[in-house]
C-alpha cells in the first residue's frame, strides 16, 4: 500500500469514526429528551424512548453515508446538521400528505427541524470531541520511567503518569458536559410545551393555571437554567471555545423562552401603578364627564 492509500484509509477510519459517535451521540440525546419532555408533560413511559423514524433515518446517514464527505471533520459536523434540516422537511411532508397541508405543513417541518437539529449540533460536537482528543500514552519501559522521573525531579520536564491522569480527567468532562446539553435543551422545549398546554384553547378563555402547572414551569426553568450553567462551568473549565460558545447561546436563549413562555402570564412584569387624580375637585354630576371619573 502507497502513503497516500495509507493515508486515504486512516483518513476514512477517522471520519467513520466521527460519523458513529455523532450518530450515536444524537440518536440516545434525542431519546432522553424526548423522555424528559412527555415526563414533564405526564406522560411519562419508557416507549417515550422507542427513537422516530426521522431519528433513526437521520442516524443512518450520518453512519453509513457521511464519511465521505471529505476527510474534515468540522465539514462533516455540518453535514450532519444540514441532513438534519432535510430528513425533517422530508419526513413533515410524508407525514402530513404533501406541501398542500399549508400552515400545518409549516409548524410540523419548524418543530422536526428545530428537535432533530439540536440532536445533530449534539452529536457533531460528540463527534468531534472523539476525533481531536489525544491520543493514549504510549508505555514506557522502565528504564525510560526512571530517566523520566530523574528528569522530573531535577526540573527538566513532567511526568507522563501525571499528563495521562490530567488527560484522562479532562476526557471524562466532556461527556459530563453533553449530558447538561441534553437535559437543559430538553427542558427547554419543555417550556412552550407546557405553556401551550396551559393556554391553548379554541372557543373558550383558557382557565388560570393551577398551582401544580404553576410549579411544573418554575421546576423546567429552573433546572434547565441550572444544567445549561453547569454545561458552561464545565466547559471552561475543560477549555473548550466550542463547548463554551455552544452552551451560552442555549443559556441564553433558555432564559429568553423562560420569560416569553410564563406561567402565570405576567409574572415577570410589575403591575401598573394606579392612577390617582389628586388635582381634580370631587365632582357628582350624572352627564358622565367629570374630570378624572
Amino acid at each position: 500500500m502507497s502513503a497516500g492509500e495509507g493515508s486515504a484509509a486512516k483518513s476514512y477510519t477517522r471520519a467513520r469514526r466521527q460519523a458513529i459517535v455523532t450518530g450515536l451521540v444524537g440518536l440516545i440525546g434525542m431519546s432522553i429528551g424526548t423522555l424528559i419532555v412527555t415526563g414533564l408533560m405526564g406522560g411519562f413511559s419508557l416507549a417515550s424512548l422507542v427513537p422516530q423514524p426521522e431519528v433513526l433515518i437521520w442516524a443512518a446517514v450520518v453512519v453509513l453515508l457521511l464519511p465521505y464527505v471529505g476527510k474534515s471533520d468540522a465539514r462533516l459536523a455540518l453535514a450532519a446538521v444540514a441532513a438534519a434540516l432535510l430528513i425533517a422537511a422530508a419526513t413533515a411532508v410524508v407525514q402530513i400528505g404533501g406541501p398542500a397541508g399549508g400552515v400545518v405543513l409549516f409548524i410540523v417541518a419548524g418543530w422536526k427541524a428545530l428537535t432533530l437539529c439540536c440532536a445533530a449540533v449534539l452529536g457533531s460536537i460528540a463527534g468531534v470531541i472523539h476525533v481531536r482528543r489525544p491520543a493514549k500514552e504510549v508505555l514506557v519501559p522502565a528504564a525510560g520511567r526512571q530517566g523520566v522521573a530523574d528528569s522530573t525531579a531535577t526540573g527538566g520536564g513532567t511526568d507522563p503518569a501525571d499528563d495521562g491522569g490530567r488527560r484522562r480527567r479532562e476526557q471524562r468532562v466532556a461527556p459530563a458536559i453533553l449530558f447538561c446539553l441534553v437535559v437543559g435543551v430538553a427542558l427547554f422545549f419543555a417550556l412552550p410545551v407546557g405553556w401551550f398546554g396551559v393556554y391553548f384553547s379554541i372557543w373558550d378563555v383558557a382557565e388560570p393555571p393551577t398551582t401544580e402547572e404553576v410549579a411544573r414551569y418554575e421546576w423546567t426553568a429552573g433546572l434547565a437554567i441550572a444544567a445549561l450553567a453547569l454545561a458552561m462551568a464545565l466547559a471552561i473549565v475543560r477549555r473548550r471555545r466550542g463547548l463554551i460558545i455552544t452552551s451560552a447561546v442555549v443559556l441564553v436563549c433558555t432564559i429568553i423562552a423562560a420569560f416569553v413562555f410564563q406561567v402565570p402570564e405576567g409574572r415577570f412584569i410589575p403591575d401598573p401603578a394606579p392612577v390617582v387624580h389628586d388635582d381634580h375637585p370631587v365632582c357628582y354630576g350624572t352627564t358622565g364627564d367629570c374630570p378624572g371619573g
